[in-house]
């Protein structure tokens, strides 16, 4: 049974509708990482040097890309069940970050899924031309969750025999870190965006700095402003799979252990910290339009969603102004 898939890598078009770019104050940098490309946009400073930003890059790739067999995170899925690792602080504090979220999310959010990500092809070890049996799915469900790591002094554990993929919250970790040093330098005014997660920091040139997300039904981009937040989308209408005639995309019900399929075709999360923004919207998209609903309003999360109704879309805002 043949998979079809579409992928891309942009959900969210990133673009600034007030206060032009083009004048001689601005520095933009462009780059690839990550498997992405970033653009950085600051105003009026030349303190920030790309080689900083490649170099914190690099690092950060090294501790949580599953595409490097000698990243930390790699040699954290092949340890022995039941023996302790010593991690970087650093990797310690983002998992300790995703276990948190899989817990409010009620476990829609869970890094602990890496091997339902390969068995499926979305993951390092590349695409595949059929659909999982479904005892190899089964098998896969079994050994897919964060509740089977154990968190000790700087060291963690694994009593599965589980794989993790922090992929859902490393961009936008990497979005807060280059963030981060930019405002170290003591530039207050920029925008940092990589593969479509963005922080926005200060003004435009005055100007509030503004995005717009893609609507699916191809009509204007819905604007969303940004002050010294970060605003991460997810969404299935660029990146899915035809499997029996429904349409899956490329997030996990980890409920279930299959691809999500449910009512949202969109979900766009501001907040302060793009690593959260990136997470809750994943398990957003995971969960349906009634339970992200919910999730917002419990949060206190500024929420755009975009669920489908009958042959339209229905533009749903939480705590938006």
């Amino acid at each position: 049974m043949q998979i079809i898939m579409r992928k891309t890598c942009l959900i969210l078009i990133f673009f600034l509708l007030s206060g032009c770019l083009e004048t001689d104050k601005a520095k933009n940098i462009l780059g690839e990482s990550m498997g992405t490309t970033y653009s950085i946009n600051v105003l009026g400073d030349e303190r920030v040097q790309q080689e900083a930003i490649e170099r914190r890059l690099l690092e950060i790739n090294a501790l949580f890309s599953t595409w490097r067999p000698d990243s930390e995170i790699s040699r954290l899925n092949e340890a022995p069940v039941g023996e302790w690792l010593k991690v970087s602080g650093e990797f310690f504090q983002l998992l300790q970050t995703s276990e948190a979220i899989y817990l409010q999310t009620s476990g829609f959010f869970d890094p602990g899924i890496g091997r339902l990500i390969d068995l499926w092809g979305f993951g390092a070890k590349g695409g595949r031309t059929s659909v999982p049996q479904r005892d190899d799915v089964n098998a896969a469900f079994e050994n897919s969750s964060i509740k089977y790591v154990e968190f000790g002094e700087g060291q963690i554990k694994k009593t599965r025999d589980i794989h993790l993929s922090l992929s859902a919250i490393a961009k936008g970790y990497a979005v807060d870190e280059v963030a981060r040093l930019i405002e170290a330098v003591g530039v207050k005014d920029f925008l940092v965006e990589i593969g479509g997660e963005v922080y926005a920091s200060g003004t435009n040139n005055g100007d509030k700095w503004t995005v717009g997300v893609e609507r699916p039904d191809n009509k204007a981009p819905i604007p969303i402003t940004l002050n010294n937040a970060s605003v991460a989308t997810s969404g299935n209408y660029r990146n899915y799979f035809i499997w029996e005639g429904e349409k899956y995309m490329h997030i996990f019900n980890p409920k279930s252990g299959l691809p999500a399929n449910n009512d949202l075709a969109s979900v766009s999360v501001i907040h302060p910290r793009s690593a959260l923004a990136d997470a809750y919207a994943t398990a957003m998209m995971a969960m349906g339009s009634e339970r992200a609903i919910k999730l917002a309003n419990e949060l206190q999360l500024s929420v755009l969603l975009m669920a489908i109704k009958a042959d339209n879309y229905q533009i749903i805002r939480i705590n938006l102004e």
